[in-house]
């Protein structure tokens, strides 16, 4: 400490001689001051400098002798509270840096050259050193006054100056102050740009550390890759530089082809008004010069005197001020002085002077001077009042030293009884420390803390000069830009209601290149200008590079095309219209379906039920649940569950309906092909029901086998579609598109070939409608398959078509297949019964052997369990039949003739036998009533027109025994799918054909009478070879004189 002290003393020797005339010459400068046990100092600028010197001019009100009242009222208010007294020691920097070197260097010499023995407690001492020192105001007179202070480790308060160089520590390692740093100021300035997209500037600022900083710090900012702003001119200038040299520089803006309507002006005060100046003179010089839109730094803030006199070429413009409210009460204190209650303030009386132009005393030689005006001391101060807007800065500084100073006390000295050594001893290291942790709100509401590097957090307020119009005030404040938090973020809020500078409140254009769009990169052409060009759109635009760059895979632009978002995959969502129809349409079906089980299941031994092949009908049925079933896992989430499920049910589902259909066409094609049969020899194959479902099982069994081919060679998983890459993520199952129809073809080929039939069978009995529903089932069916491949083939939603087109191709046939089948069970049950469903209109007239009915019916009866019913044959035909015994045996082959006895419409007949029942039976509308069937072997009578209507059939086969086999009979005109049909019957038959073989066995009479059954024993006969009985020529009149329709009948066939 000692070295130190010896080290101090060498510098201000140096500083003394160097200096030696200034240091004389502030020996006469005045001070004012506040005796303490600790003192402080404070640099005000009392007087304005003189333009283009370095000395003092006149006094100046605001910023010294307010400014040092200011101070001397917080110091008499802080020293009620603290322990200790505080001192104060204010002298006048006079706004240069020189005099404020001069002011520096008093306070040292005060505390160190007459301090000789400041480490001993109760050293006898003249004058109390100073411990700390606030201001000066001058951003240069504050680092020249540091540069000096710290090799002393004096503290060093600014409330005024705010260059960022200050914030260095490395540099100014005693500094803190309580106003923001222009860094910030840069920041705001910045942020108002943005605000009113002002991208192309021109930035004027003062020579100098405070305009040169300021500069700096903009351009940094604006140099960033975030920014906006482009500066298009910049240019530096002396305070005090001349007229001209202003009216140069804002020519020099003015007369660039891509001319920037704003203008940033870092500059103090005295430069903010001559720029002022110029533009007034320049516009009127030439008409056409267009004034500047001006944004002014805190060197200008709300003073007046910047644009007394020139408020027009103010107006509109922008500022910033440090936020600086009024300080309370002080108006008030400050307007009750005057020079004979304020002895402490040595200026007092000269500022009084000056403020009121008169004088306290009179030489002489003025006392004849009508014109010199002597001061009373009444004056008001009142009048023409304005406040300096940084006395709440001044009075914050010197409550932030005597927070500092208390905490130092309190730590140090804890017995609080007398001053301690170290409180005593010039240890500004420690009093720094304590500085840097001082934390208090001011009667401002406003939070005073200091960072690392000394600095405050920012507050700044946004004014818009609206001239007289504004009440009192001509600076509107229309917003406000400060921090919000200790890390740093600040906040720009800016009002409505703002004026530009051509009066108006439309925001002026200040822009070389209209700024891109989103999704457009900058091709820059020259400095500040570009040419906008588009990105695609999978790209964004890189704001360090300015390029187009692609985003991966799973990712996407955001919304302003700076960066690559995630993109979030598309599930499906089951409240949209689309999908909620779809499930209400397979919910729906599902019902309906298990509900038609239901119905059947309840009647299924009514004639209705057992007319439609009962086992088929489940089995379709079945396969209809499954149809509607499977468009839960088509709308639901695409996984490898969902996926496998929706490539195997549908096509399987589906074979299982159209096999089932496909075997009951084929089941009533052959029965009606088997109808139209010129001859029967025996009854059609695998017309049983357990053949139907055999063969129903083995179709579906071929498509099981196509789709396990097909799933094991493109296993089914859920990917992303490929069509919505990359700007969107679809979950859809993937599969081939042939792998997926390939299955649907084996359907398609059961459809077409249900179709056909369906075609074919068209012709049936009216009564018969089980073929028209099947082939309305088959067309509607076709149109809904084929426009399901087309609709498939051309869609992105896949799941939604397959799901609407399996319901609706599963609705088709539920609806016409089982629907009115329904209606008859459930509103006309009067209507099902067996004589509704006759299936055909003739009664045949065959020959054949009757035992192998016989048989096949006992088989049947048997099968059935018993039952006394005799089956319906394969031909649905009545026989009449007469039995003989052949060698001797007890039951012979019997040969039966059968005709076709059309009888009047409106009539019904029933031939029943006490053991089975008819083998047909025509419905009440049907053309035909009368029947014969064998119904026994009990002997009766028989009418005498119908016996010899038999006898002569009989003859009439006998005589044709021998001919060629060619039908000889009158037959109706077939219709083309008839005749396609029993062609391909009868050539299967031409063999057996081609032998006739057999006895002549009495014709059995039958009674024609309705309900009534006679039987006639039969005689055997000895005799192998058939009795030829002589041809009846009157046989086809016969016929037709008996109401008999005669048709085809061939050449008996051998048994």
């Amino acid at each position: 400490m000692i070295i130190m002290s010896h080290v101090a003393l060498l510098m201000v020797r140096i500083v003394e001689v160097v200096s030696k005339t200034t240091v004389q010459q502030s020996a006469r400068m005045l001070v004012a001051e506040i005796h303490g046990e600790i003192q402080i100092g404070a640099l005000f600028p009392i007087h304005r400098q003189i333009a283009g010197s370095e000395s003092c001019g006149e006094i100046w009100e605001q910023y010294g002798i307010q400014r040092s009242e200011i101070a001397i009222k917080t110091i008499r208010e802080i020293n009620e509270k603290l322990p200790f007294k505080l001192g104060l020691s204010i002298r006048d920097s006079c706004w240069t840096e020189r005099i404020a070197m001069e002011q520096t260097i008093a306070f040292l010499r005060e505390g160190v050259a007459q301090c000789s023995c400041c480490q001993t407690p109760g050293c006898n001492k003249k004058s109390v050193p100073v411990v700390a020192v606030i201001g000066p105001g001058k951003s240069s007179s504050t680092i020249a006054v540091q540069n000096l202070l710290q090799v002393f480790r004096i503290p060093q308060v600014g409330y005024s100056a705010t260059t960022p160089d200050l914030s260095d520590k490395e540099q100014f390692g005693y500094f803190l102050r309580v106003v923001p740093s222009d860094r910030h100021q840069a920041q705001a300035i910045h942020r108002l740009l943005n605000h009113f997209n002002w991208t192309y500037v021109a930035v004027l600022y003062s020579a100098g550390n405070y305009g040169e900083k300021g500069f700096e710090s903009l351009e940094k900012i604006v140099g960033r890759n975030d920014s906006t702003v482009c500066i298009a001119h910049y240019d530096k200038i002396k305070t005090l530089a001349s007229d001209e040299e202003y009216r140069k520089a804002l020519l020099t803006v003015s007369d660039r082809k891509d001319r920037p309507q704003v203008i940033v002006c870092f500059c103090e005060g005295h430069s903010m008004r001559k720029f002022f100046e110029a533009q007034r003179y320049l516009a009127a010089k030439n008409k056409k010069f267009e004034r500047f839109q001006w944004i002014g730094s805190d060197g200008w803030a709300d003073r007046q005197d910047v644009v007394e006199a020139l408020e027009d070429e103010a107006m509109g413009s922008y500022s910033i001020r440090i936020h600086a409210p009024k300080v309370a009460k002080f108006r008030d204190y400050y307007t009750k002085l005057h020079p004979e209650n304020n002895t402490m303030n040595p200026w007092f009386r000269e500022f009084w002077q000056m403020k009121f132009n008169c004088t306290f005393a009179v030489s002489k030689e003025d006392k004849n001077n009508e014109n010199l005006r002597i001061c009373t001391g009444d004056e008001n101060l009142d009048e023409n009042y304005k406040e300096d807007p940084k006395l709440s800065q001044v009075e914050n500084s010197i409550r932030t030293v005597a927070s500092a100073l208390a905490a130092m006390y309190r730590e140090r000295c804890p017995d609080n009884s007398t001053l301690c050594t170290e409180m005593l001893s010039k240890n500004g290291t420690l009093l720094y420390q304590y500085l840097l942790n001082v934390t208090f709100t001011d009667y401002y509401d406003q939070k005073v803390y200091f960072d690392e590097h000394g600095d405050p957090p920012a507050w700044y307020d946004i004014l818009n000069y609206v001239g007289k119009t504004f009440d009192d005030s001509s600076y509107a404040e229309v917003g406000s830009f400060r921090s919000i938090n200790d890390y740093g973020e600040e906040e720009l809020k800016m009002h409505t209601g703002t004026l530009f500078f051509d009066n108006s409140t439309f925001v002026p254009q200040s822009v070389c290149s209209q700024p891109c769009g989103i999704g457009q990169w900058k091709r820059e052409t020259m400095a500040c200008c570009w040419i906008c060009e588009n990105c695609l759109d999978h790209q964004f635009v890189n704001q360090t590079t300015n390029k187009c760059h692609n985003c991966t895979l799973g990712f996407w632009p955001n919304w302003n095309r700076t960066g690559c978002e995630i993109i979030i995959p598309e599930v499906v969502s089951w409240t949209s219209a689309g999908h909620i129809m779809a499930l209400f349409l397979a919910i729906v079906g599902i019902i309906t379906s298990l509900a038609t089980i239901g119905v059947f299941l309840r009647h299924n031994s009514t004639p209705v039920v057992k007319s439609t092949t009962r086992e088929l009908s489940y089995i379709i049925l079945s396969g209809l649940v499954a149809c509607y079933a499977v468009s839960f896992a088509l709308l639901a989430t695409p996984s490898s569950t969902s996926c496998f499920i929706t490539r195997v049910i549908p096509p399987i589902a589906f074979a299982v309906v159209y096999s089932a259909l496909l075997t009951k066409t084929n089941r009533i094609a052959r029965i009606l092909a088997g109808s139209k049969k010129r001859i029967l020899t025996k009854k059609p194959r695998f017309l049983s029901t357990f053949s139907q479902v055999v063969i129903t099982w083995i179709l579906v069994a071929i498509q099981c086998v196509i789709v396990a081919v097909g799933v094991m060679r493109d296993w089914p998983y859920a990917i992303f579609a490929k069509y919505a890459l990359p700007a969107r993520l679809i979950l859809e199952c993937d599969t081939e598109t042939k792998s997926f129809l390939i299955p649907f073809f084996w359907d398609f080929f059961l459809i077409s070939l249900c179709t056909l039939y369906a075609f074919k069978t068209r012709n049936l009995p009216e009564n018969f409608n089980e073929a028209k529903f099947i082939g309305f089932t088959m067309y509607c069916t076709v149109v809904v398959w084929i426009a399901f491949l087309v609709l498939h083939m051309g869609t992105t939603h896949k799941a939604l078509v397959m799901s609407f087109s399996y319901s609706l191709s599963a609705s088709v046939a539920l609806a016409l297949l089982f629907f009115p089948k329904l209606y008859i069970i459930i509103v006309h049950p009067e209507k099902n019964i067996r004589a509704s469903y006759t299936t055909t209109k003739l009664i045949r007239c065959h020959f054949g052997n009757s035992q192998a009915a016989y048989d096949s019916t006992s088989k049947q009866d048997k099968h059935l369990g018993g039952s006394k019913t005799t089956a319906r044959t394969s031909m649905q035909s009545g026989s009449a039949s007469k039995s003989s015994s052949m060698g001797g045996g007890g039951g012979g082959v019997t040969r039966t003739a059968s005709v076709h006895v059309p009888v009047q419409r409106g009539t019904t007949s029933g031939i029943t036998h006490s053991s089975s029942d008819a083998s047909t039976q025509t419905e009440q509308s049907s053309k035909f009533a009368r029947s014969f069937s064998i119904v026994g072997r009990k002997k009766q009578g028989l009418d005498d027109d119908v016996q010899q209507l038999v006898e002569a059939c009989r003859r009439y086969q006998d005589e044709k025994i021998n001919s060629s086999g060619a039908n000889l009979l009158l037959e109706e005109a077939e219709d083309e799918v008839g005749a396609m049909l029993a062609d391909s019957i009868e050539n299967s038959m031409r063999t057996v054909l081609s032998t006739v073989a057999g006895k002549t066995v009495p014709a059995t009479v039958i009674s024609n009478t309705p309900s009534t059954t006679v039987a006639k024993p039969s005689e055997a006969k000895d005799s192998k070879k058939p009795k030829i009985i002589p041809p009846d020529d009157n046989f086809e009149e016969l016929l037709r004189s008996r109401g008999v329709q005669p048709i085809g009948f061939s050449q008996a066939t051998p048994l």
